[in-house]
């Protein structure tokens, strides 16, 4: 019997005498993508992992297999998308790469724009008063960035780029705001003040936003060096 309160997928196929080292060398992103997919169509407590499975052609064991579960698989879809910021973040604190707020910002905006699934995943699955994922998400996303951009604030405090009055984790709520809410809103946002998804307007975006921030942030003669 089939249960009518799951959302239908259709079973996607493998094509026959496909060599089983072929089929697993991709089945991992398979899932990936499927999990993708229905988390953002139907909701993470809608979607089971016999349903993901089903839709990337693959067994369902493979999910506990690669993820551990289906917990495990929706840590690891946020992640792959968040993971560029992060490895960003930890090269700028680690004095790797050049300490650029403007950077953070783009990489920031990329994400958001670039996976226009992730903004509404984040409501429905972890602002919404029962969001199921909340614990989860704050512990392995914010938890993490958050302290990583605090730092690289600091570093530009101490180094007389920003000013020495700014709270650093306010900072960062700030700039997070900044970034996520044109993305989060795009229903409307796109029909009144014209926000893309392309390249251009996210370039002129960013520059846009990075002036502002500059002014508002840094420090008078940080300000005159960037002019």
């Amino acid at each position: 019997m089939v249960n009518k309160t799951e959302p239908m997928v259709p079973r996607r196929r493998r094509p026959p005498g496909r060599p089983k080292s072929a089929a697993s060398d991709d089945v991992r992103e398979k899932l990936l993508s499927a999990a993708r997919e229905l988390f953002f169509r139907y909701g993470y407590r809608t979607v089971s992992s016999r349903q993901i499975a089903m839709a990337a052609g693959a067994n369902v064991a493979m999910i506990r297999y690669y993820f551990g579960g289906k917990p495990g698989l929706y840590k690891e879809v946020c992640n792959g998308v968040l993971q560029p910021v992060r490895a960003q973040l930890d090269a700028m604190t680690a004095g790797v790469a050049s300490a650029e707020l403007e950077a953070v910002f783009m990489a920031a905006v990329r994400t958001y724009a670039l996976n226009p699934w992730l903004p509404g995943l984040i409501v429905r699955e972890v602002l919404m008063p029962d969001g199921p994922m909340r614990a989860m998400f704050v512990k392995e996303f914010p938890e993490r960035l958050v302290p990583l951009a605090e730092k690289l604030v600091r570093m530009q405090i101490e180094s007389g780029a920003l000013r020495a009055d700014l709270d650093p984790k306010l900072t960062v709520l700030s700039m997070i705001s900044l970034a996520l809410f044109p993305f989060l809103a795009l229903p409307v946002t796109s029909k009144v003040f014209g926000v893309r998804q392309d390249e251009e307007f996210l370039q002129r975006f960013a520059q846009h936003t990075t002036e502002i921030i500059r002014r508002g942030l840094y420090a008078p003669a940080a300000t005159e060096k960037k002019s």
